[in-house]
């Protein structure tokens, strides 16, 4: 499931990621206090069953700020319940802060369901996916262990989000990608901000539908509940 939301703005930190998971973590804690305590609290090392992606209308880049008229909030989940708290806890003309910057929420609204039928689908990122080796370097598409690394982090969401088993292996069979790098603070202690190299733009997967159906819906990335992993289907390509 998807939903999104849309705040007027002015400006927000360009660092902003760690700021838009307190939105989303507000919300959930308004909507149901032990829904946020079970998912945020106690299960806090545990990967978390969303992704989501933002974009800026009129966005313009000064300093250490964007600006722009309207941040649009994209988040997807396989988890009713989190969906469900989500929108209850979440009220038009709500204000958030984001370190001293205000979202005021204007409009949400749940997103047509994507159904996967097919076997064979190619996705576009809109938020790009982060792969990292045991030992902690990134992993980009034209690294001869991605699909070893991709398959690995498939599986695992599957297991811990979705908790079951791939019905049959993920393969990946074509990737147009590029590389990015995302500057953020992941802590709201840190001084020095971390440096995450990531993949963007298209890649073909092969695999049963009800299992990219669940990555879909989940989202498919390290970090993803920083806003990593969210894909699409791509027509087309």
């Amino acid at each position: 499931m998807r939903v999104q939301f849309t705040f007027k703005m002015t400006s927000i930190p360009l660092l902003y990621r760690m700021g838009m998971l307190s939105v989303i973590k507000e919300m959930i804690k308004t909507g149901s206090p032990t829904y946020y305590e079970q998912l945020f609290i106690q299960n806090k090392s545990n990967m978390k069953n969303f992704s989501y992606v933002t974009y800026i209308s009129k966005l313009k880049i000064e300093g250490e700020y964007i600006y722009g008229e309207e941040l649009h909030l994209t988040i997807t989940s396989p988890s009713y319940e989190f969906i469900m708290h989500l929108l209850n806890g979440s009220q038009r003309e709500t204000v958030y802060d984001i370190k001293g910057s205000e979202l005021i929420l204007k409009r949400k609204r749940l997103l047509p369901k994507t159904v996967i039928e097919d076997d064979l689908i190619t996705f576009k990122t809109l938020s790009p996916i982060l792969l990292e080796s045991k030992e902690g370097e990134p992993v980009l598409a034209t690294d001869e262990n991605f699909q070893t690394e991709f398959q690995y982090l498939a599986d695992l969401i599957l297991k811990e989000v979705i908790m079951r088993k791939p019905i049959q292996p993920i393969r990946v069979l074509q990737t147009m990608m590029e590389k990015q790098v995302l500057k953020e603070n992941l802590h709201q202690i840190q001084a020095n901000p971390l440096y995450l190299t990531v993949n963007k733009g298209y890649i073909q997967l092969q695999g049963e539908p009800d299992d990219l159906q669940a990555l879909y819906d989940a989202g498919i990335s390290m970090r993803r509940s920083l806003g990593l992993g969210l894909l699409e289907m791509a027509k087309g390509v």
